[in-house]
């Protein structure tokens, strides 16, 4: 059953096709043409599937500044391209247990665990929330496997398909289910461990390894899926995308 989800759900026509996508401007596609190599890589059919998700993705969320920080249209756009890159591989791409981002100019002191945060994610509150200076240096680095945009928006994703009961949501759960279950094997966690290539905050509990494996899948496919290839291609499934595809096709 799920291979043949998986096979339905992965068809191109079926996970990103919209009869009439929205249109951007050139201000708007340029902000995203300027910051993500992701975007620069696809189709001239596909950015135009992902402008209209990056449109969409902005009228479903509020943006929320605080501190006396004021929301601009850049700021949204690079949320919302950051959230659309994570989930292009998939048919359902809004976070739909989470209304609003809230955004800090710096680091900021959380009312949750009373320590200063980069950005977390509240799925009671539905809330997520950065660190301006922090987002955008996950943005401007794409190659240190740090990139707090894809790292709390894939907390954001994970929690939503918790709650729901979307083919999307059913075949990443299943997909992670399986790498979560393959995590349990001895020699592949001292592969991990030996290998050094995974930040080891992946290691605190399930959410967190999520969460870091989308990061270096996005930043460093070629060295991910050199060092753990299984890994990757788990990691692949669960996301229904192939970042290592993608960048080999940039590059040659």
């Amino acid at each position: 059953m799920i291979e043949l989800l998986s096979h339905m759900i992965g068809s191109v026509k079926l996970t990103r096709f919209v009869l009439f996508p929205d249109n951007m401007y050139g201000a708007q596609r340029a902000i995203i043409s300027n910051n993500f190599t992701f975007y620069n890589n696809l189709s001239t059919i596909d950015k135009r599937y992902f402008e209209h998700r990056v449109l969409k993705f902005i009228d479903s969320h509020n943006f929320i500044g605080r501190r006396g920080l004021v929301i601009t249209k850049k700021m949204e756009i690079l949320i919302a391209s950051t959230a659309v890159m994570l989930t292009f591989g998939m048919r359902s791409y809004l976070f739909s247990q989470f209304e609003n981002i809230i955004i800090y100019p710096k680091n900021y002191l959380s009312k949750v665990t009373n320590k200063r945060h980069l950005g977390e994610t509240n799925p009671r509150l539905g809330a997520i929330v950065f660190s301006w200076d922090d987002f955008l240096e996950g943005i401007n680095i794409e190659d240190n496997n740090l990139n707090l945009g894809l790292h709390e928006l894939a907390h954001a994703m994970h929690f939503s398909f918790l709650r729901e009961k979307s083919f999307t949501a059913i075949l990443f759960l299943e997909h992670f289910n399986i790498l979560l279950e393959r995590m349990k094997d001895k020699k592949l966690q001292r592969k991990i461990i030996d290998s050094g290539y995974l930040r080891t905050y992946g290691f605190k509990n399930k959410y967190e390894f999520l969460s870091v494996l989308v990061e270096h899948f996005f930043e460093t496919p070629h060295e991910f899926n050199k060092k753990l290839p299984e890994v990757y291609d788990m990691v692949k499934l669960m996301l229904n995308l192939d970042t290592l595809k993608m960048a080999s096709k940039l590059s040659a």
